[in-house]
């Protein structure tokens, strides 16, 4: 029987959840398990709910799921909240000073602080955290040994005295939960003769910007685009990157704009609510035609909205925010392999033809850990697309071309005065109001489009190739989607995913090819107007005859799409 567990670990925030989770989560893949570890968490920095899932299994894992195995509470409310999540062969740890109610029916194992650090006072929490890390492994009759080790490397910087409360707490909640009944075993997992990587999709993005030769990231906090932020700043100092808080998104975008015409790969970002006072910048990139990536991590609005839960709602913001028209890119990934891929390719991008790239992400896709084997990540090759060498005559940083895209220099970089202008311009770069020079120029910047469409694809088919219901998705739905279109086929109904990640300029011919043979298109998206319905009608004529749309702040999962999909007829 395949091995597929989901553990709960769920409290208030500032109780430790995610100091489980993390030692825990690594120590399952360093034993040979395929691990995927999601979080889900209020907009609070005390109290409140959160929870982090870890699904594990001996095969790739491509998508969180519903169910629990394994549930630890450490309060009342994950009780309450998820002990109807628990499957039939359920069981439950708690804080036994926080929990006093259990349901009935369930095995459990209730930890006390003063069991796993006997003599220790005030130290409740190391002591249930560690002892339910412990308890975990215990229960899957796996080895201690991994964990222990993660414990000294977690909380190394917090002294010896700190480490050995954690080993000492591990080891006695192992040793409970060993002496129980238990329906779990891990014990035909061994550990993988080649590396692998537990990494998230901003972790993952962070990387691919430092190989992809980012110089400048500017911002301003806002959940969840903070986390990439962070990912770059923890290894700014090794590759020499500058790493600008700004006091607000105006300031940062522009920030990075000036840099940016100066020479400095750069790249911003922010969430929906930030991105608003971006837009007035934003036209400055798209007519200075200056190279700029933007991140737009999207949550649940309007406003604000639900700040730390997910969303698919802004594609037709990045599409068409701005003033006038301009040319831009989109690109969306699905997995952390992809978010590597793609950034990278973004910085490229956006120096090839001038402009500003945008890479769409949420919440689910920032914080969900993912399995990766290191060849999965591809060698990335820097394009700077930077004119050198001597001009022939005048230099114009406009100068009208066949495909848009202009000789760039870089001030102070050479004899050639650089003229740039955030107002309509003429070909050496001044300020013009001649309206046969508007005309050209902007059809200049617009046929930028032409040419780069013609390298975007970024499609991802997975399942029956001949299958007569296709579905369609974008950005982080790709896993769920996925792992369901495998699940319908093990009920004997074909289905093939088609995943895009590069959404604009749109890659109308390569998408009507994958849609080919489509008897039943259905297009899933986590908002609730079908945005990417809209944008593939407007491309490409074809619509969607079902739509399964998600708007609640979580992600999908496998068993909601296929719910879901029972309704098509």
């Amino acid at each position: 029987m395949t091995i597929d567990l989901n553990i709960l670990i769920g409290g208030a925030a500032g109780q430790g959840v995610h100091s489980i989770t993390g030692p825990l989560a690594k120590s399952l893949m360093r034993q040979g398990c395929w691990v995927l570890s999601s979080q889900s968490y209020e907009s609070r920095i005390r109290g409140g709910h959160l929870f982090n899932k870890v699904r594990l299994s001996g095969q790739r894992l491509v998508s969180s799921r519903e169910g629990v195995d394994i549930l630890v509470a450490l309060n009342q409310e994950t009780v309450t909240l998820h002990q109807g999540e628990l499957s039939s062969q359920g069981f439950l740890i708690y804080d036994a000073s926080e929990v006093k109610e259990i349901p009935g029916g369930i095995p459990s194992l209730g930890l006390k602080h003063e069991d796993l650090l006997p003599g220790v006072k005030g130290k409740a929490e190391i002591a249930v955290n560690a002892g339910a890390c412990g308890a975990i492994l215990g229960l899957l009759r796996t080895p201690l040994a991994p964990v222990l080790s993660l414990l000294k490397e977690t909380f190394g910087d917090k002294g010896p005295e700190v480490v050995d409360w954690n080993i000492t707490a591990a080891t006695r909640g192992y040793e409970q939960a060993q002496g129980m009944d238990s329906k779990f075993s891990l014990a035909r997992i061994t550990p993988s003769p080649e590396p692998r990587l537990l990494i998230s999709g901003h972790e993952a993005m962070a990387l691919g910007a430092l190989a992809g030769g980012l110089q400048l990231i500017s911002g301003y906090p806002m959940t969840p685009w903070t986390s990439l932020l962070n990912a770059v700043a923890q290894r700014a100092g090794l590759y020499n990157v500058v790493v600008e808080q700004a006091e607000d998104e105006i300031a940062a975008i522009n920030l990075a704009i000036g840099a940016s015409y100066t020479g400095a790969r750069s790249m911003t970002g922010t969430s929906g609510g930030g991105f608003c006072l971006m837009t007035e910048a934003l036209g400055l990139a798209g007519i200075s035609e200056t190279p700029l990536v933007i991140v737009v991590s999207m949550r649940p609005g309007p406003s604000t909205g639900l700040p730390t839960r997910t969303s698919q709602g802004d594609l037709g913001f990045v599409l068409y925010a701005g003033q006038d028209d301009f040319p831009r890119a989109v690109l969306a990934p699905g997995t952390p392999a992809q978010g590597f891929a793609l950034t990278a390719r973004a910085l490229n991008l956006a120096d090839r033809y001038q402009l500003p790239v945008f890479l769409l992400t949420d919440q689910y896709f920032a914080d969900t850990q993912f399995t990766h084997l290191p060849g999965e990540f591809p060698e990335v090759e820097v394009d700077r697309a930077l004119t050198i060498g001597p001009s022939s005559g005048t230099y114009e940083r406009y100068a009208y071309t066949g495909n848009g895209v202009s000789p760039r220099r870089l001030p102070g970089f050479g004899p050639e005065l650089v003229v740039a202008d955030s107002d309509e311009h003429t070909p050496d770069g001044h300020l013009t109001e001649d309206l046969q020079v508007r005309i050209k120029m902007h059809d200049k910047r617009l046929r930028k489009l032409q040419t780069m469409v013609q390298e975007m694809g970024g499609i991802t088919v997975a399942g029956d190739p001949d299958a007569p219901l296709v579905l369609l998705c974008w950005g982080s739905s790709l896993g769920p989607v996925q792992e369901a279109a495998a699940r319908l086929a093990v009920e004997k109904t074909p289905a093939r995913m088609v995943h895009l990640s590069e959404l604009w300029p749109f890659p109308a011919a390569t998408v009507a090819a994958a849609l080919n043979g489509a008897k039943k298109l259905v297009v899933l998206e986590m908002n609730a107007t079908g945005q990417l319905n809209r944008l593939l009608r407007q491309e490409t004529g074809l619509k969607a005859d079902h739509l399964v749309l998600k708007y609640d702040g979580l992600p999908f999962t496998p068993e909601y799409i296929v719910r879901n999909l029972s309704k098509v007829a």
